[in-house]
């Protein structure tokens, strides 16, 4: 009966985990049908500035959060100067600021009319510039957005090298410059490198910061062909050279790290080195001047907006954005989290089955992809279910789907599965075999065991993945704002439309509101990281 039971299990999790990686295949199917002449418009006319423009950001990204994570996260761990206990945590901080935020902060202050360019003008009788011409003001925004992916990982990774190393290389006389180049940085080089993919990962699945700076990718193509044209075949024709591109990141990382073994011992508490005087000041600049343009400024500055608008802008309708806010939110970590914990849910044949383990990770892949894709796989899917249904005499769906609840759901589940299953699967992978074996021999069904042991060993796991849920579907903007159903705007949705505009200081106060909710999903989530609730 146990095995029988555990047969009908590899079923339901194949057909779960093909559900949820539905719309990666739909987008693929597009290329099925016939070539229209509206592609053949976007490929002769629009394609190849896609490309150069998406690998330019994509290569000035790489470079920026590759140097200013990995020196940020060496000076913190390896150098001792002013301020750097409290400056080691702050430059976590950005993580709470949704990039379009902190673009729209950034054109409000530095774009022509802005107070920083007027003043400037006025001082120096220079001529003012374009923020939005060129690359390198987007370059920077997306930099100063998501070093900390880098940082992160780099920093636990000098945390984790060998002490005999850099010992070694300070009692031959080497200068922390040296022990950086020739030590620490090859030994970090796999942390650097995830840090950067994710990096790339975020860089292409943007769509408010491309769209405030006027700046054409592959995702703005993708919403143009169905927001403008209303094109869902194009749009997921478009998504599919997106996917190829993620794909390629994957396997160009894994390519270049070849079969190089890279070991790492527990933290340690490496001597940092002193930089005393003029140099130890410097270096607090340099970081605190980071932090400030990261994280310090763009808040301070939505602050002040915010109290200048406040009491004309605050009213029932922000009341509105913030429970539509919350409602998506808590549905899509509920039903994400579901999902991911039947998936990594300890199972006998799943463990050896390698077919049911190739679907579940695809599954999981959609964390790679735009919120567009999923957007566009979705609605194409529910285009061609409706054809069909209207070929057999039956009738359209789209008037049911397009625009609803169940639809965005769905795009965040497939969208943010990943997080949540790493998270619970962890804790799944640390239950031993030897509980489901005694409780076969106690003749338990497998709903007890699930419900009296495995659920709750794998609650912290699953707890700390919905938070992280929560998080990113706060944030998330283009997959909500081409599935959200009429008058659900939320305070993503708000921000960016605002912003659109030019209407900064309006923008400023749901974009405060989002910040205050995005600090406090992080609060409750370091609290449970660290075993304090």
């Amino acid at each position: 009966m146990f095995q029988k039971t555990i047969t009908r299990s590899n079923i339901w999790v194949s057909l779960l985990a093909l559900i949820v990686a539905l719309p990666m295949f739909v987008v693929a199917s597009s290329w099925l049908i016939p070539i229209s002449d509206l592609w053949l418009h976007f490929a002769q006319t629009l394609l190849p500035d896609l490309v150069i423009s998406t690998l330019i950001l994509l290569t000035g990204v790489a470079i920026g959060v590759s140097i200013l994570g990995s020196v940020l996260a060496y000076l913190v761990v390896m150098v001792e100067f002013p301020g750097r206990r409290w400056l080691e945590w702050a430059l976590f901080l950005p993580f709470a600021v949704p990039a379009y935020v902190m673009a729209f902060v950034y054109l409000g202050v530095f774009d022509y009319s802005g107070y920083a360019q007027v003043i400037i003008r006025e001082l120096t009788g220079l001529p003012g510039f374009d923020i939005r011409s060129g690359h390198w003001a987007i370059i920077l925004t997306f930099v100063l957005v998501f070093y900390p992916y880098v940082y992160m990982m780099a920093r636990a990774s000098f945390k984790c090298q060998k002490i005999q190393m850099i010992e070694a290389g300070k009692m031959l006389g080497a200068n922390p410059f040296r022990v950086f180049f020739r030590i620490s940085m090859p030994l970090a080089r796999p942390a650097v490198a995830a840090g950067v993919l994710v990096t790339l990962m975020e860089t292409l699945a943007d769509f408010g910061v491309v769209s405030l700076f006027n700046y054409s990718t592959f995702t703005t193509a993708i919403y143009s062909a169905w927001g403008d044209f209303r094109s869902i075949e194009v749009a997921a024709q478009l998504a599919s050279l997106l996917v190829l591109v993620a794909f390629f990141l994957i396997y160009f990382e894994k390519k270049a790290r070849g079969k190089a073994k890279y070991y790492s011992a527990e933290v340690t508490d490496i001597k940092p080195y002193e930089a005393k005087g003029v140099t130890g000041w410097l270096v607090f600049l340099f970081v605190f001047s980071v932090f400030m343009l990261a994280f310090a400024m763009p808040i301070l500055q939505i602050i002040v907006w915010s109290f200048s608008v406040f009491e004309e802008e605050w009213g029932f309708k922000y009341i509105d954005y913030f429970s539509s806010t919350v409602t998506l939110t808590l549905s899509a970590a509920i039903l994400t989290v579901i999902v991911a914990a039947v998936l990594a849910l300890p199972r006998d044949r799943v463990k050896n089955s390698k077919s049911v383990q190739i679907l579940i990770r695809l599954s999981t892949l959609g964390y790679a992809l735009p919120g567009s894709v999923m957007a566009v796989g979705l609605l194409y899917l529910v285009q061609n279910i409706s054809n069909v249904s209207l070929h057999f005499g039956g009738s359209s769906i789209n008037h049911i789907l397009f625009g609803s609840i169940a639809l965005l759901l769905f795009a965040y589940v497939s969208r943010f599965i990943a997080i949540a299953y790493n998270s619970a699967n962890a804790s799944s992978d640390q239950i031993k075999p030897v509980y489901g074996h005694s409780a076969k021999l106690l003749g338990a069904s497998r709903f007890r065991l699930v419900k009296d042991v495995y659920l709750p060993m794998m609650a912290p796991g699953i707890l700390a993945g919905g938070l992280l849920v929560a998080v990113d579907v706060m944030k998330e903007l283009p997959a909500t704002y081409l599935l959200r159903p009429f008058g659900w705007d939320t305070l993503a949705v708000r921000v960016y439309e605002l912003s659109a505009e030019g209407l900064f200081e309006r923008a400023s106060v749901p974009a405060l509101i989002m910040v205050m909710f995005g600090a406090l999903l992080m609060f409750i989530f370091h609290r449970l990281d660290s075993n304090k609730i």
